[in-house]
């Protein structure tokens, strides 16, 4: 039974995604609400909220396991940001992980004197413009792209940050070989970090054409699998 959880998780955590996409706006709010799928099986759920007011961007992405996956092994990760958009930094950045028995909490807030504090300790930050998952995706939605670009960003998660480079390409829709590809603006890392290298993970990025820009297709092919996100069309 043990092995059977094991294996779950990590394919949870690597997990096909096809992901039902329902958007309600009101004011400067906008919230995402995802299904989240294990090739044809029911895994969980995840919401994506975004609130902007005086130029904060406040976000939450909440992701949870669904009832019977639960059983096996429980997942309740969340995600809390303030961003800045006009000077495009972070000011307040919130992470829970609870997966199966590993637990983690970080409370980070940055300071405009190179300064961060992780979990009450304080420590110097050279870098300036960080972003973490969501603030990065509201960046990407409203980035007007050309073919062959190559975007630079550094991205927080949890207790620490990495660079990101990615490659703009377009995608003008089906071909003979692909006859089911999707319009829109591929986006492919350049780097790579020690840990995605570690588990063989290549990330694409499939945004779709028009602004704002909606992630369609996310495919990330690792050790365990290929992981795929796809927006439902309603």
């Amino acid at each position: 039974m043990s092995s059977i959880v094991s294996i779950t998780m990590e394919y949870f955590k690597r997990i096909v995604l096809i992901i039902t996409l329902f958007t309600a706006v009101e004011g400067f709010g906008q919230n995402y609400s995802f299904k989240v799928k294990y090739g044809m099986i029911q895994a969980g759920t995840a919401e994506l909220i975004y609130h902007l007011e005086n130029g904060i961007l406040n976000s939450r992405l909440n992701i949870n396991s669904s009832r019977w996956l639960s059983t096996l092994w429980a997942l309740s990760d969340s995600m809390k940001s303030m961003y800045a958009v006009e000077t495009a930094q972070l000011k307040i950045h919130t992470k829970a992980i609870h997966e199966g028995s590993y637990h983690r909490n970080y409370q980070v807030e940055f300071f405009d004197s190179n300064r961060v504090q992780i979990n009450g300790k304080s420590k110097d930050l050279i870098t300036k413009g960080l972003k973490d998952i969501p603030s990065l995706l509201f960046e990407l939605s409203k980035t007007h792209f050309n073919k062959g670009d190559t975007l630079h960003y550094r991205v927080w998660d949890g207790k620490g940050y990495g660079a990101l480079v990615l490659l703009v390409e377009k995608v003008t829709g089906p071909t003979l070989l692909k006859p089911f590809s999707e319009a829109g603006w591929h986006l492919t890392p350049l780097n790579s970090t020690r840990k995605s290298r570690g588990n063989h993970i290549q990330l694409a990025l499939l945004l779709s054409e028009s602004l704002p820009h909606i992630p369609l297709r996310i495919e990330i092919d690792t050790k365990y699998g290929n992981v795929l996100m796809r927006l439902e069309k309603p």
